[in-house]
């Protein structure tokens, strides 16, 4: 078999220690005897080539590295006698150590180190609203699929990886799926693989499979009744906090996060936050929550997600007023309103502590103002998500959509039906 079908990148500009470990990982992965490539380049066996001859038997190993990262090497082996060579007898025992320890004799049980190829970071593909919510659907249907049959698609990927982790060519994963019962159109293959499609030179033709069976997993994971339950339980909990229950997590959430505003926490972080917040969760909870809502494995959760799921959406009559209220307010119609328009439009004297006494109609409006997130409102300015968002979380704690209807028509002034006189 012939292993040099092509060029292992390993162009990472960082320490010497760290260039040997990623060449030694490609050597011993592929089995390259480096000082038979070097050899030829070394005639007299003096154990010195020149930097020249020393690059392009790293070529020729199918190694490509950076010019950063060869000037480094040409450093740590540079020969101290002629500075235009490289120590090459050095750079192979240092190399060969990955296939033969040094002092196994003295200690046959002594640890052994393994390299790894640092991973290049992978990113899902952004999909038009309509495509997501296709995939959202597509995503569900086989999540049902999979958890009816008890089958692990994972398995059966791994069987058609030709040596190039965690990717398989479009032909291959349609297939794989098709073996499972699980037929898909061309139309959905493109959507899958433009969210979980591997960049090459601009065009995406492998797809990540690892990243498209840690989201089916995730919602399997969801589709539980154990999950269930336990959601249903969260719930309940927050209700019991009134209309500020879910943004008041949301607000614990984001102090937690305050060191890197990545919006997305550990799952330790994460049950202290629900611990702050009251809720306990076990072990057996927590693991649930974390392979629920930590769509591609890295071991963090993304809270946004975990709030929309626990709040669920606008149904479409409250939607209604909600995005009439915005329209109001928005007279640009850029989709972003300011605070200052906010301040001339809503009416605090309908908040129940105004109403009570025990607020003044000025801090009722300065909490709303605070309550919403996102760092546009630092200058002022709320966009239609933001304003949505925080309705979200109010609409959770209310039940009767007529009450509902009610609170928004007095708060901004509007109507749900408009008549024409």
């Amino acid at each position: 078999m012939n292993i040099f079908h092509k060029s292992q990148e390993l162009k990472l500009d960082n320490g010497v220690d760290e260039i040997l470990d990623n060449i030694k990982a490609h050597v011993k992965k592929f089995r390259i005897d480096v000082k038979d490539v070097m050899k030829d380049f070394d005639k007299l066996r003096s154990g010195r080539i020149t930097k020249a001859k020393f690059d392009t038997g790293l070529q020729l190993c199918k190694i490509s590295l950076s010019s950063k990262d060869l000037e480094a090497l040409h450093k740590r082996f540079e020969d101290p006698q002629s500075p235009d060579k490289i120590n090459i007898q050095a750079f192979l025992d240092d190399i060969n150590s990955v296939f033969v320890k040094t002092g196994l004799h003295t200690n046959p049980l002594g640890d052994e180190k393994t390299y790894k190829i640092k991973k290049k970071p992978f990113t899902l593909g952004v999909l038009p609203l309509e495509q997501q919510n296709r995939l959202n659907t597509l995503m569900d249907s086989l999540a049902m699929l999979t958890q009816k049959n008890r089958v692990k698609m994972r398995r059966f990927f791994r069987e058609n990886d030709k040596g190039i982790k965690n990717r398989v060519k479009q032909s291959e994963f349609r297939a794989t799926l098709a073996m499972l019962n699980m037929n898909i159109s061309g139309k959905d293959l493109d959507i899958i693989t433009q969210r979980f499609g591997i960049s090459h030179f601009g065009t995406k033709l492998d797809i990540n499979y690892a990243a498209f069976c840690d989201e089916v997993e995730a919602l399997e994971v969801r589709r539980t009744t154990q999950f269930h339950a336990l959601i249903t339980r969260m719930r309940k909990h927050f209700m019991k906090r009134g209309a500020r229950g879910i943004h008041g997590l949301a607000t614990i959430f984001r102090q937690m996060d305050s060191f890197d505003g990545n919006r997305k926490l550990d799952k330790q972080e994460f049950i202290e936050g629900l611990s702050q917040f009251g809720f306990k969760v076990s072990k057996v909870e927590a693991m649930q929550l974390l392979k629920a809502y930590d769509r591609n494995n890295d071991g963090v959760i993304s809270y946004d997600e975990f709030i929309r799921g626990m709040r669920g959406s606008l149904n479409s009559r409250r939607l209604k007023l909600v995005m009439k209220a915005f329209k109001k307010l928005d007279k640009s119609g850029d989709g972003v309103i300011t605070v200052d328009d906010m301040r001339g439009t809503f009416s605090a004297k309908h908040h129940p502590k105004v109403i009570s006494g025990e607020m003044k109609e000025d801090d009722a409006l300065e909490i709303f103002v605070n309550s919403f997130d996102g760092s546009n409102i630092k200058d002022g300015r709320v966009h239609l998500d933001e304003f949505e968002d925080y309705y979200s979380n109010i609409s959770s704690s209310i039940d009767d959509d007529e009450y509902f209807v009610r609170m928004m028509e007095k708060v901004w002034g509007i109507e749900e039906y408009e008549y024409e006189g």
